[in-house]
């Protein structure tokens, strides 16, 4: 049995400075079939548009914001997840007073950060 601390494990800081995005579970510490990131993210912050190769599972555990999916703007909330096809533009906010956590998963245990969206991609599409 594998077992990872995630307070043992390197953060990103976001934009803003704060510690954000957490790589938890990836093949660098084991797995074979899937990452698992962690993401705190502070009132105000932003995720832009971006896209990963594959499909990714986002799992609101705190507070509010709103995700942008493709062409559909929805307001998130704590207990729902968002599945995102792969290659399709998204990203999210936190629109609350509080924290924005958030679990995403991906089924490639070597996933990295998405590539942001550019705009000039969608007449490629």
């Amino acid at each position: 049995m594998l077992v990872v601390k995630h307070s043992e494990r390197p953060y990103i800081n976001s934009a803003s400075g704060h510690p954000s995005l957490s790589m938890v579970v990836n093949r660098e510490v084991g797995a074979t079939a899937m990452s698992v990131w962690v993401a705190n993210h502070e009132p105000g912050e932003v995720v832009p548009l971006h896209t990963h190769e594959v499909e990714e599972v986002l799992v609101f555990l705190e507070g509010e914001g709103e995700a942008t999916v493709g062409d559909e703007t929805i307001a998130i909330r704590p207990n729902m997840s968002i599945i995102v096809p792969p290659r399709t533009p998204h990203g999210y906010r936190n629109t609350g007073s509080g924290p924005l956590r958030i679990i995403a998963t991906q089924p490639d245990p070597d996933a990295k950060r998405g590539r942001l969206w550019e705009p000039a991609e969608a007449a490629a599409r």
